[in-house]
């Protein structure tokens, strides 16, 4: 009686603990967000915060400790920082762990925590069991040589992730990550994990649950711009992303974010924020710019706009915002005001996420995110001028450099860059440094200086070639070693050019002055050399140039030009040459290189110019549009384009534009009419001594804008009964196509119709499967056997004019076939037939049923079975165990298809 009596507390306490274990498992949803950031402190040890964002009700599952793995082998406890947590609305609370550690060496780690508690019936997690599933985050790092690389701490995540959504209108979260290295950040969504490399179960994307082409989520790579448009169904939704650190291009770290979205029936529309996308000024320049916040919900609500970023968290000179997140009456205008200084300079921008939020609520109401993106630039050095000096160049710019004192030695010095003659393009301001403009580095760090000027002695240069010059400033941070690191250039300085002999013709013009078939007419100028560059007492006359001509851009042969013969007994006979070439020439489809020779002493070629074309002008019509291209073969460097146009009803050419490109596209025109045009072109050697700047002329090209210019490409997106189940009913099977228009596409109004394609195998071609208006975007291909295959669409124009392909997209059967184990041949109405379950994307079966002694009794290759318990002669067979062996076929295409797997079991027959 005692042992009952023992044993009947111990089952009263065992159920006692179910009972208060089942009790937590109730009440524990917990965990709404959360990450880790961390600080490189020492060479070897960070300082960590794990911050989470929870469900504040939750008191049975708060943590006033976490645990973290630091992926060396140990963990630690982590104490909150924050007493009992930040109370935030809306039932959310953020919670601050912070603790320091070292590790054994430099290497690549992945500390992480892991929590057993999610919040409760997250839609897109293993639905309705997202309360069973793990909370895991990590941040995997690399440590540098902090000696010689420089440190690396994490991004800060600055924008809290607690943000609301209504159903039907878009949601919008950035999670406003600066890096104080100064590091390139780029974005990626993933699958949220519950474990070391362990997805969570039964994922899908917030946009996959009720998907269509009205719920999209995207992500911007370079901004970090989360833009959900727009959920279609209320409920909790979970969203994860990583935030990836690059130095020189290489990884360094990967910071996860775990987030919880929650979607509410509420009939209210998130505010508008209008103000800059992006911003480019140089350091010292102060920013200025408005942000108005309004709402179109009817009564007016009160809103409050609020802004975080870098700017706000610089330790020099920081951001200011005029308001300060209250609720007031819209329109909200604030002023963002940033006096940037020289340690601002950074090779990437700064975000500033401005936060409009409405007050629909008591607590917390709709919110809408702004990115704008400010970068902030290095001043170009001043007025350099490049002069030979004997055998070498020498290059000086103004003293003091406006950005020369810095805080931290953030200056470096300067970086001379050079090259083989002029490029004169047009400075931007967001576009530093000359990487890619064919200049190479030839100095670094250059701080001589001397007069109130800086220079370089460039010694390696060889008489007779022009080198043109540009230099930089240089940043950068500094590693404990003195080491540079994450350096950035600034705007270029002018360019100045020195070093070339002018001891030859230099051709300044080649220019069509007349288009036509036979009568063009083709000006040509050169300069005679440099009396100073030219030993007339060494090579003395009688001189003589003899101007030659060839077609096309880079002619195999070249020939005299009639008339192009010019002589002098002495040099200063010679002058610098205008000629005009007039002898029956196809200026309207041919293009002419000349070149001029230098002869003297009568017959001896003391030298030649570099050849010279003139500039050939295409056209090729477009929908009420004409695009213009245009090339020639010059020895300067043309930088600057400007284009006229004649229409059929106007006697004179209209300036219509400037480019530095090579290509214009003219707009706003009329099909049908000709519109006739030429180029200007605007050059330079970069040569003081020669003329500058330097015009040519193109030959006048005519056009007619005709629409052949296909529509946008559309996008696909395929589903069928595997993702869908309701595409499946009666035994009928649907493909549903859905398709959209790109966002950025120009004209969608010219789309008039859509073409389907379709083919059943990957290694076959497309073929026409029907073709819908412009007003149908969703199509159902049926079938009573299932559709795998391939499909793609096309849009198309009035005049059928046909876009590319989209995307394809190709989907396949999701095959279930099962048999049961026992039936009852007896008669009796019930369970006589022995028949598979219901089953889809089957074609046939090989099933073959052996008795205990291995022989066949029973075969077929209909997948319905149909067994009735009798052998292959017809006779009745025992009750007992049976086996069976049945090949599955999936549906094919054709006369064929494939296996899909082999079935092995038994059946028990009973009578």
């Amino acid at each position: 009686q005692d042992m009952r009596h023992i044993n009947l507390q111990i089952v009263r306490i065992f159920i006692f603990f179910l009972f208060i274990l089942a009790s937590s498992t109730v009440h524990a949803t917990h965990n709404r967000a959360g990450e880790i950031t961390y600080e490189q402190i020492d060479d070897l040890t960070i300082r960590v915060t794990i911050t989470t964002y929870t469900k504040t009700s939750s008191f049975q599952a708060d943590r006033d400790t976490l645990e973290i793995f630091w992926g060396d082998g140990s963990s630690s406890l982590i104490g909150r920082v924050n007493g009992q947590g930040d109370q935030l609305p809306n039932d959310v609370k953020r919670n601050f762990y912070v603790t320091t550690h070292t590790y054994p060496g430099r290497g690549t780690y992945t500390m992480f925590f892991t929590d057993p508690n999610r919040i409760g019936n997250i839609l897109n997690i293993d639905y309705p069991h997202s309360i069973r599933i793990q909370f895991h985050i990590f941040t995997t790092f690399t440590f540098l040589s902090s000696q010689f690389q420089g440190s690396n701490s994490s991004a800060i995540l600055l924008q809290p992730p607690i943000d609301y959504a209504c159903v039907g209108q878009p949601f919008r979260h950035n999670p406003n990550a600066y890096d104080p290295d100064g590091d390139s950040l780029s974005y990626e969504l993933i699958v949220p994990f519950q474990d070391i490399g362990n997805e969570v179960p039964n994922y899908r994307f917030p946009d996959q649950v009720t998907p269509g082409s009205n719920n999209q989520l995207t992500l911007d790579q370079k901004t970090g711009d989360i833009v959900w448009d727009a959920p279609q169904t209320s409920g909790e939704y979970n969203l994860a992303f990583k935030i990836h650190e690059y130095r020189n291009g290489v990884l360094l770290n990967s910071i996860i974010r775990d987030m919880q979205i929650l979607v509410e029936n509420c009939d209210n529309r998130p505010p508008v924020i209008e103000t800059i996308d992006e911003i480019c000024v140089i350091a010292g320049e102060e920013i200025n710019f408005n942000v108005l916040a309004t709402d179109v919900d009817n009564p007016p609500q009160q809103l409050s706009l609020t802004a975080l970023g870098g700017p706000f968290t610089t330790p020099f000179s920081p951001a200011t915002f005029s308001l300060d997140g209250s609720y007031v009456d819209q329109p909200v205008n604030g002023v963002f005001n940033w006096k940037t200084s020289c340690e601002h300079i950074s090779q990437y921008p700064f975000s500033v996420v401005f936060k409009a939020v409405d007050d629909t609520r008591d607590t917390t109401g709709l919110a809408t995110l702004k990115t704008v993106l400010i970068n902030v630039i290095g001043p170009p050095p001043q007025n350099l001028v490049s002069e030979q000096a004997g055998t070498s160049n020498r290059i000086s710019w103004d003293q003091p450099y406006s950005c020369e004192t810095t805080e931290n030695d953030y200056f470096i010095g300067f970086t001379l860059w050079r090259r083989t003659n002029s490029n004169r393009f047009m400075i931007d301001t967001c576009d530093p440094g000359l990487e890619g403009k064919g200049y190479e580095p030839i100095a670094y760090s250059i701080r001589d200086n001397e007069g109130g000027r800086y220079f370089y002695i460039d010694d390696d240069v060889i008489p007779g070639n022009n080198y043109c010059y540009r230099v930089t400033a240089t940043f950068g941070l500094i590693s404990l070693a003195g080491y540079r690191f994450n350096l950035v250039e600034s705007l270029a300085s002018n360019e100045d050019c020195a070093g070339l002999i002018l001891d030859r013709p230099f051709i300044t013009k080649v220019s069509v002055l007349n288009t036509d078939i036979t009568a063009g007419i083709v000006e040509i100028n050169w300069t005679k050399p440099s009396p100073h560059d030219f030993d007339t007492t060494a090579f003395p006359g009688p001189y003589r140039f003899e101007l030659l001509r060839g077609e096309g851009f880079n002619p195999a042969n070249f020939e005299l030009v009639n008339g192009g013969q010019f002589s002098s007994q002495n040099f200063t006979g010679l002058i610098d040459t205008i000629f005009v070439d007039n002898t029956g020439l196809n200026t309207l489809d041919d293009i002419y290189t000349y070149r001029v020779l230098f002869y003297v002493n009568s017959n001896f070629l003391f030298s030649q110019s570099e050849i010279a074309s003139t500039v050939k002008l295409e056209s090729s019509p477009s929908d009420l549009a004409v695009v213009l291209s245009w090339q020639a073969n010059v020895p300067w460097q043309n930088y600057s384009y400007r284009i006229f146009r004649r229409q059929a009803s106007q006697q004179d050419f209209l300036f219509i534009g400037t480019t530095i490109e090579t290509t214009y596209r003219d707009t706003g025109l009329s099909n049908g009419e000709e519109y006739c045009y030429y180029i200007e072109t605007e050059g330079t050697y970069g040569i003081t001594e020669l003329p500058n700047p330097l015009f040519n002329l193109s030959q006048i090209t005519c056009e007619v804008p005709e629409d052949v210019v296909p529509p946008c490409v559309p996008i696909l997106n395929v589903e069928n009964s595997c993702d869908n189940p309701s595409l499946s009913s009666g035994g009928t099977f649907i493909n549903r196509l859905s398709w959209t228009l790109p966002g950025n596409c120009e004209d969608p109004s010219d789309v008039m119709s859509f073409n389907l394609y379709f083919k059943p195998r990957v290694d076959t071609s497309l073929q026409l499967l029907d073709q819908v208006s412009n007003s149908t975007r969703v199509y159902d291909h049926r079938s009573d056997s299932g559709l795998p295959g391939c499909y793609s669409v096309t849009a198309l124009d009035s005049l059928n004019n046909e876009s590319d392909t989209s995307n394809i997209v190709c989907v396949t059967n999701c095959p279930f076939y099962q048999l049961p184990n026992v039936f009852t041949p007896n008669g009796d109405g019930a369970n006589d037939i022995f028949v598979a379950f219901p089953y889809q994307f089957i074609e046939r079966v090989d099933m073959k049923i052996f008795n205990r002694w291995g022989q066949i009794v029973f075969e077929t290759t209909d997948p319905d079975i149909r067994w009735n318990g009798e052998n292959l002669a017809g006779n009745e067979l025992a009750e007992g165990v049976y086996t069976y062996i049945c090949e599955v076929f999936e549906v094919g295409s054709g006369d064929t298809s494939d296996s899909n797997n082999v079935l092995r079991g038994f059946i028990e027959l009973l009578r």
